[in-house]
């Protein structure tokens, strides 16, 4: 055998062993990276102090609701509001706007008109209550899991 063939088959050799090596150590570095199921189950009970009220409506509430708009949520897709009026246990909703085919869960980005996101602004939003959800609980409502509101429609107070 010539000299370049003695190379070729040490390389293939070397590569060979090299793989064999990468394939025995990956499941115990996936296993290293993996979350236990216990750690997810309690960083979710965790997740909002009132987690046990998380629920979906079976049915949408129609709901009016004089509030502010605090700020912008999902690139204002979305937004969280404070109600005027405390009317009992929630006083903060995170309401999303449909998109222009009225879908709500769609890829299509239409946010918020800006005419309604100026500071001070008491709103009439109208909508469908959808349930309580995780909804930015640790970043935007105190941790407290909100009221969802497809929004409808939204009018200016003052």
């Amino acid at each position: 055998m010539d000299k370049n063939k003695w190379i070729l088959a040490i390389l293939i050799f070397l590569t060979s062993i090299g793989f064999l090596i990468f394939l025995n150590n990956k499941p115990r570095e996936i296993k290293e990276n993996t979350t236990d199921i216990e750690e997810v189950k309690e960083t979710q009970e965790a997740w909002c102090d009132n987690q046990n009220e998380v629920q979906d409506f079976d049915k949408a509430i129609p709901i009016v609701w004089t509030a502010r708009l605090d700020g912008c949520l999902v690139s204002c897709q979305g937004a969280s509001f404070t109600k005027t009026v405390d009317d009992g246990k929630y006083p903060r909703f995170a309401g999303y706007y449909p998109d222009t085919n009225g879908n709500y869960y769609s890829d299509e980005f239409n946010p918020i008109p800006e005419k309604y996101q100026a500071k001070g602004l008491i709103l009439k939003v109208s909508g469908d209550w959808m349930g309580i959800q995780e909804d930015h609980p640790q970043t935007v409502f105190d941790g407290k899991c909100v009221p969802i509101v497809n929004i409808k429609q939204i009018e200016i107070v003052n």
